[in-house]
């Protein structure tokens, strides 16, 4: 038990550093709404960030199942990394609802009209 929990701890770190390589991908996003880029690097960077988002997304639900086997399993909650990924999993929704209403503003547009 000691070595799942163990590896469970080194899973929610590797989570929080893929989380922030998301961040910085966010950050390095808008940077580049400023400067003149190529549009091949911004849809790499737009594919990236969606690869990256499913790790975030898959590895966020090993360490929540984990948690609750191990809590299952040994009547003891791993809470730190379930509350943390949990924390973690809602930055990430948050920050890929933004980069995506940006780039669906960047790529259609603003429409504003009344159907009838």
């Amino acid at each position: 038990m000691l070595n799942y929990r163990r590896l469970i701890a080194f899973s929610s770190r590797v989570h929080t550093y893929v989380t922030s390589l998301y961040v910085a991908f966010f950050f390095l996003f808008l940077l580049f709404l400023h400067l003149d880029v190529s549009q091949a690097f911004y849809s790499f960077l737009v594919s990236l960030s969606s690869a990256i988002g499913w790790i975030i997304v898959l590895e966020g639900a090993y360490v929540i199942i984990a948690s609750i086997h191990i809590s299952i399993a040994s009547r003891v909650m791993a809470f730190e990394p379930f509350f943390l990924t949990i924390l973690r999993l809602a930055l990430y929704f948050i920050l890929s609802f933004i980069f995506d209403f940006i780039v669906r503003l960047n790529s259609f547009g603003l429409e504003i009209g009344v159907s009838l």
